[in-house]
């Protein structure tokens, strides 16, 4: 049996399962995450975190500070993309390289009437050796507040093309409506392994190289330009005849039971800046319309993690309605069971427990339910509100309390993402206000700047920043060795 904080490359999944079925599902299953030290709820949050009574103000896209958006019942933070600037390719052809690690780009348009496909965006990712594999994932920072009114919506959909221009690896779309839940707009992937022999998918031609290709669509905020967070790492190679198989059944639902006095707490507002929290304790949290609320609990190998929405009386709130949601390391959403993730504000003295089906475990890898379980790190919650309230009905935050407990025995963290965060100490140092790596990714712009780390380093921490690089470093000296 394996240590549970190691990890391998897994085939023992059909190819041809893992080209049809399993590639739809490792759109929800990206693997791969950040290892962080669990901050104490006591801690000064994040600047994004908090908002004064006349507005704050948060990065955008070009780096540029905007104002947060008073809506007459409070000033909402806005969604901040991090990362260092990149402008994709126009098309394949001219897709821009980039290295692992973190980046924000802007796409201009949205869809027309006859065209629902807006702004594209390509990216070319390094040559990957036998086994390894590309993860993605994008957010796209839509301001919620503005044209609030109306049916269309807004959507992002990322897709894996390898050097011929032919769609390879699972494709993921994600969408939200005007003045409902469901922002940020979050999607993620996986592509195929690499395999120098491959008869089909992303490797035929054996170069190992792929290219990611991001397109805004839909009608909402159409001609508003839109900053979005991209995401890239390399999965090293996994043994998959060292794991035990995979699990077959979700567990039985499970209780919050933490109690007590409730904390007041407020969320980051996007997932470089999400705010920690600490299990089995109690908290109290306010959110006006449109506003979305990013958490963070470090989850170990073996642990299970389930979180607790309640609500008071919210008849006098502004917001109709909050929706739920979580993400794991890399943003992919696990599957949960249990309770609703929506309450409505006529829902008084309602309570919501949602589960995640199994606990964290490197067995998970190439499951059909479970693989975006399969690694330990940061997982997410995020807590959407709806738009305001027809005829400005409600005048005040909506209420509700957060609990997270985490169940079973902690078994350590995925060993190649700990090996990574070493590599992030030992080759990355501060020079003239500028991150400089010392391998590789230096001249490539694929790190933040000092003072982005800094921020990045108090929501999410190093390993979620640079943890793609980083093992781009390590991967790269031990070629050259």
């Amino acid at each position: 049996m394996i240590a549970p904080g190691t990890t391998f490359s897994r085939r023992s999944v059909p190819r041809t399962l893992r080209a049809g079925v399993l590639g739809t599902v490792l759109a929800a299953a990206v693997a791969v995450g950040p290892v962080a030290t669990a901050v104490p709820a006591a801690a000064a949050l994040p600047a994004a975190a908090t908002e004064s009574a006349t507005g704050s103000t948060a990065p955008g896209a070009d780096g540029a500070r905007s104002e947060a958006v008073d809506n007459g019942r409070g000033p909402v933070p806005v969604y901040e993309a991090a990362g260092s600037e990149v402008t994709g390719g126009g098309e394949l052809a001219s897709a821009t390289d980039v290295e692992p690690g973190l980046y924000r780009d802007v796409l201009d348009q949205g869809g027309t009437d006859d065209v629902r496909e807006g702004s594209m965006r390509f990216y070319r990712l390094p040559a990957l050796e036998e086994g390894e594999s590309v993860h993605a994932a994008a957010v796209l920072a839509v301001d919620g507040q503005q044209d609030v009114d109306g049916n269309d919506n807004v959507g992002l959909k990322l897709e894996f093309l390898n050097p011929q221009g032919d769609s390879c690896g699972p494709n993921q779309s994600a969408t939200a409506a005007q003045g409902s839940t469901g922002l940020p707009v979050v999607v993620a992937g996986r592509s195929d392994v690499m395999e120098v022999d491959a008869s089909y998918g992303c490797f035929t031609d054996g170069s190992g190289r792929v290219a990611v290709k991001l397109t805004r669509e839909g009608l909402w905020q159409s001609d508003t330009p839109v900053p979005v967070e991209l995401r890239f790492w390399i999965e090293p190679a996994v043994d998959e005849s060292q794991l035990a198989e995979a699990s077959s059944e979700d567990l039985p639902p499970a209780s919050v039971t933490a109690s007590g006095n409730a904390a007041p707490l407020e969320g980051g507002s996007s997932f470089t800046t999400a705010t920690a929290l600490e299990p089995d304790r109690v908290y109290a949290v306010e959110i006006r319309p449109t506003e979305v609320q990013v958490f963070k609990v470090p989850v170990e190998y073996g642990q299970r993690m389930s979180y607790r929405l309640s609500t008071g009386n919210n008849r006098e709130a502004s917001v109709t309605r909050i929706d739920s949601a979580a993400y794991n390391p890399l943003l992919a959403e696990p599957r949960m069971i249990g309770g609703s993730n929506s309450l409505s504000h006529l829902d008084v003295g309602a309570v919501s427990t949602v589960n995640a089906s199994v606990p964290v475990s490197p067995q998970e890898y190439g499951s059909y339910s479970y693989e975006a379980l399969r690694l330990a790190g940061d997982y997410y919650i995020t807590v959407s509100a709806s738009g305001a309230r027809p005829n400005r009905e409600g005048s005040e935050p909506f209420r509700y309390e957060l609990a997270v407990s985490l169940t079973g025995e902690p078994g350590g963290t995925t060993e190649w993402l700990a090996d990574a965060q070493d590599q992030v100490i030992a080759g990355v140092e501060t020079e003239g206000g500028a991150v400089q790596a010392t391998g590789r990714g230096a001249a490539g712009g694929a790190f933040p700047t000092a003072a982005e780390l800094g921020a990045l380093l108090g929501g999410v921490g190093v390993g979620a920043v640079l943890v793609g690089g980083a093992w781009l470093l390590f991967r790269r000296n031990r070629r050259s060795a």
